[in-house]
C-alpha cells in the first residue's frame, strides 16, 4: 500500500466516510506491525554480527540469537558459519520466509563483546527499545577497535616481554629482547591489515627473520624463550579453544573449520621458525643447533607474582579489555597460573590433567564472579585462558618438522594441539555444569 492511498483514506475519513476511516486505521496498523517485525529481525541479525566480530564462540552466538528471538516473539532459525551467519525468518500468518546471509569477519574485542551482551540482555528484558538497541549495535559494528595503534603495540611489547619468563623459563635478557620482537610483530601486524598481499605471507615473513636473529645471538639468549614469546600474540590459542568447544557443543561445521584453521596457523608459525633455522644451518654447517634446549638462567618462581599480571594487562591491551576489566582478568589469570604451576609440579606439565585442572579453576572462579556480581563471566575467564594456552601449547614441537632434524613431528604436534584444546574445553564445560547445572537464564549466552 502506498502513501497516497493512506492519504486518500484519511481524507475520506475526515469527510465522514466511516468505512474508509476504519480501513485507513487498519492499514496503518498493518504497516506499523510490519515495521516493528522488520526492526526486530534487524536487531537479531545485528546482534549475531556483533558477537561474531567481537569474538564469541559460534554455539553461544546461535544460543543468543535464539533466546532473543523468543523474547521478541520472532520466528527464526540461525546457522553460524565461519565468517557468515544465515538467518531465516518465518511469518506464520502469511506463510512466507525471508533468508539473510550476513558476512562478518571474526575478531576479539572484550569491551565490545560485553557491550553487545548487555544490549541483548536489556532488550530482552524490555529495558531498551528496539530502535535504540539497533543504534547501539551499529556503533559496535562500525566503530573503531577499543584501543588504537600505540596502546595495542604497547600490549604486544608487554605480552612478549613478560611471557618469555612466565611461560618459557627465560631470563631478564630474554625479556627485553622479546620486547623488541614484540614491538616489531605489533607494527607489522598493523601493516598487514592495510596490505592484503603482505597479510598472505605475514606469518612466514615475520618468523623467519626472528629465527635467524635469535640464532645469531643465541650465546646470549635462550632461543626457545625469545622465539616463542615473540609470536605469543599470533599464536591461535583462543581460536583453538573455541574450536574444540564448538565441536563439543555439536557445532561441527564451525568447530572443524576453526580447528583446522588454528592447526594450520600454528604450522605456518612453526614453518617460519623452522625455515629460519634451516637457513642458519646452511650458512653455519658446523653450528650445534639446539633450538629446543632448556633455558640456562630461568627466573625465580617468585617473580611470577609480578610477571603474571603484567602479561595479562598486555593481553588486555591487545584484546580490547578496559581498565574496569583489569582486576578481574588479573585475579583469574593468577588463579589459572597457580593451579597450572602446582598441578604441573605434581603430575608434570605435559600431562592432560594440568591444563584441564587450570581451566576448571578458571571456569569456577569466572562463573562464581558472574553469579555474585551479575556480570559477564567471559571477561575473567578470558584472563585465565590466555595464560593457560601459551603455557600448554606452543609451536616448539613443529619446528623440527621443518628444520630438517625430524620427520615425525607433524603427527605428534597435531595430537598435542588437539589434546591440549580438549583438556581446556573439558575443564571449562565441567565448571559451567557445576555452577549452572540448569543453565544460565540471566545473560544472552553463558561464559563459554
Amino acid at each position: 500500500m502506498g502513501h497516497n492511498d493512506t492519504y486518500d483514506d484519511l481524507q475520506k475519513a475526515e469527510l465522514g466516510y466511516a468505512d474508509d476511516a476504519e480501513q485507513a486505521i487498519h492499514r496503518m496498523q498493518i504497516a506499523s506491525n510490519i515495521a516493528n517485525i522488520l526492526a526486530k529481525q534487524e536487531l537479531i541479525a545485528k546482534l549475531g554480527k556483533a558477537l561474531v566480530m567481537t569474538g564469541a564462540p559460534a554455539h553461544r552466538i546461535d544460543s543468543a540469537m535464539d533466546k532473543l528471538s523468543q523474547r521478541l516473539e520472532v520466528d527464526g532459525s540461525y546457522v553460524v558459519l565461519p565468517g557468515t551467519i544465515i538467518a531465516t525468518f518465518n511469518d506464520i500468518h502469511t506463510h512466507t520466509s525471508d533468508t539473510q546471509v550476513i558476512r562478518c569477519p571474526r575478531s576479539l574485542d572484550i569491551d565490545k563483546l560485553e557491550k553487545a551482551n548487555i544490549i541483548a540482555y536489556k532488550t530482552a528484558k524490555g529495558q531498551l527499545g528496539i530502535e535504540e538497541a539497533n543504534r547501539q549495535l551499529d556503533d559496535i559494528i562500525e566503530g573503531p577497535p577499543t584501543y588504537g595503534f600505540w596502546v595495542t603495540v604497547l600490549g604486544y611489547i608487554m605480552t612478549s616481554a613478560f611471557s618469555a619468563c612466565l611461560f618459557y623459563n627465560g631470563s631478564w635478557t630474554d625479556c627485553w629482547i622479546s620486547a623488541i620482537f614484540g614491538l616489531v610483530v605489533g607494527v607489522l601486524t598493523f601493516i598487514s591489515e592495510k596490505m592484503p598481499m603482505f597479510a598472505n605471507v605475514f606469518e612466514m615473513l615475520v618468523t623467519i627473520p626472528i629465527a635467524i636473529v635469535c640464532l645469531a645471538i643465541q650465546p646470549h639468549i635462550c632461543f626457545a624463550s625469545v622465539a616463542m614469546a615473540a609470536i605469543i600474540i599470533p599464536l591461535p590459542g583462543y581460536s583453538l579453544t573455541c574450536a574444540v568447544m564448538e565441536l563439543a557443543a555439536r557445532n561441527l561445521t564451525s568447530g572443524v573449520t576453526h580447528f583446522v584453521y588454528a592447526l594450520v596457523y600454528c604450522m605456518f608459525l612453526g614453518f617460519g621458525l623452522g625455515y629460519g633455522c634451516a637457513i642458519w644451518k646452511l650458512a653455519h654447517p658446523d653450528f650445534a643447533l639446539d633450538v629446543l634446549g632448556a633455558c640456562q638462567h630461568p627466573l625465580s618462581p617468585w617473580w611470577m607474582f609480578l610477571n603474571t599480571p603484567l602479561a595479562t594487562i598486555g593481553y588486555g591491551f591487545v584484546y580490547g579489555a578496559k581498565t574496569r576489566h583489569v582486576l578481574e582478568m588479573c585475579a583469574n589469570s593468577a588463579i589459572s597460573y597457580a593451579v597450572y604451576y602446582f598441578v604441573g609440579l605434581y603430575v608434570g606439565s605435559n600431562s592432560v590433567i594440568t591444563p584441564s585442572a587450570g581451566a576448571f579453576a578458571v571456569g569456577i572462579a569466572g562463573n562464581l564472579y558472574s553469579r555474585i556480581c551479575k556480570k559477564l563471566a567471559f571477561v575473567p575467564i578470558m584472563g585465565g585462558i590466555i595464560v593457560l594456552v601459551p603455557g600448554s601449547l606452543g609451536v616448539k614441537g613443529v619446528i623440527h618438522m621443518f628444520d630438517g632434524s625430524s620427520l615425525n613431528s607433524g603427527a605428534e604436534f597435531a595430537n598435542q594441539v588437539f589434546v591440549v584444546a580438549l583438556s581446556l574445553t573439558m575443564g571449562l564445560f565441567t565448571a559451567n555444569l557445576i555452577v549452572y547445572p540448569k543453565g544460565k537464564k540471566r545473560a544472552a549466552f553463558l561464559g563459554y
